[in-house]
């Protein structure tokens, strides 16, 4: 295989990557958000469409779930939904638009995967797999036709990294300039996604550029991107205190009780980590390269500093990664580096070749292991909204009034995006006729839901008699 990629030129390889991206992934192109997550990728959707419709000013940010307001409130920024908007302005409106531009964003970072494993590698053959095995990443191969602002991070991360790389090379100022920019905005839009910096900092010390001249414009880079990130998060908080919608977290929260968090660690490592976060295609490469890092490499400042940056984040982040899948798309850069150099190290024989079979299939395993979720019974949609000829329909009914009551729906903000509503959030049944009460008195002006049997008894409870003006499946609209 080794004598066969030597003969392609970089452009070829580049080639093929980009058609496993799209091959693998055309079947599903034509799918709106459905299956696991499907409440982010609304959320993201909702500002995406609600920029479009609104407002295209990217400092206030809307969602559907805005209460008696305008529903401005404060998410990261908005780089993947602006992006989306700028995408609808164009084409138009489309409940499939966000596949296709995640699925060039993915291919962004694949690339970008590519020519960071050659500034690394010094070989285009390894560069060639670090590439190929970000495509068979279940939790990547999902999300990079997914409308999550994580894969964007996730690429301007790789590139802004790789752009930092070259200026320390060449000192030019382009490079400077692209690093920024692309770090700046992987870490406005998710903070987590300034991570390199950790191997920035161990890269300074144990080169002592903190002693050169060249240490000057470094740090106004770290200052302006940092200075960037975290100027935004204070803009989002501000945001959210406009109407209070606290929809967007950003604070940290912990697994409570030792017990619980003990369990979590389990399931991350025995569970999610060869089944999504890495792959099983992957894993043998993976643990091979723990095992050279360990022991060959900690003394490497960039590593132990980088290990102390995941940590920290494993730790700050442990919460959210119990239920949410994208936000290991942060770890895939280093797993894949430490995975392919550990495999490099290995000696030509049967185990070697044996991983090689492995990660030329995981693309097969990132497929069966997440094809389910764009599988109908997993949509975690009701097939009714998502069925081409009833969008008109829709708008038309939800056109009728400002701010309609919309549930019970857990997530508060599914059945919004497809209803194409909104206003306030019936999240669950227990909580009764208060909540309608509450809710007419601040201002909703009707009701969309899927269960009429708790409705009509809400509105005995309150003597309210409101008008269904139609139906579409099993949602009903009724206007007070």
């Amino acid at each position: 295989m080794r004598a066969f990629l030597l003969k392609l030129k970089i452009w070829h390889l580049l080639l093929v990557l980009i058609l496993i991206q799209v091959l693998s992934h055309a079947a599903y192109l034509k799918l709106p958000a459905v299956g696991n997550h499907v409440w982010r990728q609304c959320n993201t959707l909702a500002v995406a469409r609600n920029y479009y419709q609104e407002d295209m000013n990217i400092l206030y940010p809307r969602i559907d779930k805005r209460y008696h307001t305008n529903g401005i409130t404060g998410p990261q920024f908005t780089s993947y939904d602006y992006t989306l908007a700028l995408v609808y302005k164009v084409f138009g409106f489309s409940q499939n638009a966000h596949r296709y531009l995640s699925l060039i964003i993915g291919i962004f970072a694949i690339l970008g995967m590519f020519f960071l494993g050659l500034h690394y590698f010094r070989d285009k053959q390894l560069a060639f797999l670090c590439a190929y095995a970000l495509i068979g990443i279940p939790e990547f191969y999902y999300h990079s036709i997914n409308a999550v602002p994580d894969l964007l991070a996730l690429a301007t991360m790789i590139w802004g990294w790789y752009g930092y790389q070259n200026f320390l090379k060449s000192g030019k100022f382009l490079w400077a300039f692209l690093t920024v920019l692309l770090l700046a905005l992987a870490g406005m839009t998710k903070i987590m996604f300034l991570i390199p910096g950790f191997i920035f900092l161990g890269d300074i010390i144990q080169r002592k550029i903190y002693r050169e001249f060249a240490i000057v414009p470094i740090l106004v880079m770290g200052l302006i991107v940092a200075s960037v990130s975290f100027g935004w998060y204070y803009w989002a908080k501000i945001l959210t205190s406009l109407n209070g919608i606290y929809e967007f977290v950003h604070e940290v929260r912990f697994i409570e009780g030792w017990g619980n968090r003990f369990g979590t660690l389990l399931d991350n490592v025995f569970k999610d980590i060869p089944e999504t976060w890495v792959g099983y295609g992957f894993l043998l490469m993976f643990v091979t390269g723990l095992y050279f890092v360990a022991k060959k490499r900690m003394r490497d400042l960039r590593v132990l500093f980088l290990f102390f940056g995941i940590f920290l984040f494993y730790v700050a982040m442990q919460y959210q990664l119990k239920v949410h899948g994208y936000y290991t798309l942060l770890f895939a850069p280093f797993v894949l580096i430490i995975g392919i150099w550990g495999w490099n190290q290995l000696q030509k024989g049967l185990v070697k070749q044996f991983m090689l079979v492995l990660l030329i299939l995981s693309p097969v395993w990132a497929w069966a292991r997440i094809n389910r979720n764009w599988q109908e019974q997993n949509f975690r949609v009701a097939k009714e909204l998502i069925v081409p000829q009833n969008q008109e329909k829709i708008r038309h009914l939800s056109g009728q009034r400002k701010y309609w009551m919309v549930g019970p729906d857990q997530s508060g903000c599914v059945d919004f995006y497809y209803l194409q509503a909104k206003g306030f959030p019936w999240y669950k049944l227990e909580e009764k006729s208060d909540l309608f009460d509450k809710f007419i008195r601040d201002g909703a002006e009707g009701l969309i839901t899927s269960d009429t049997f708790h409705a009509k008894q809400y509105f005995r409870e309150l003597k309210m008699n409101p008008k269904c003006i139609g139906n579409i499946g099993k949602y009903y609209w009724y206007v007070f």
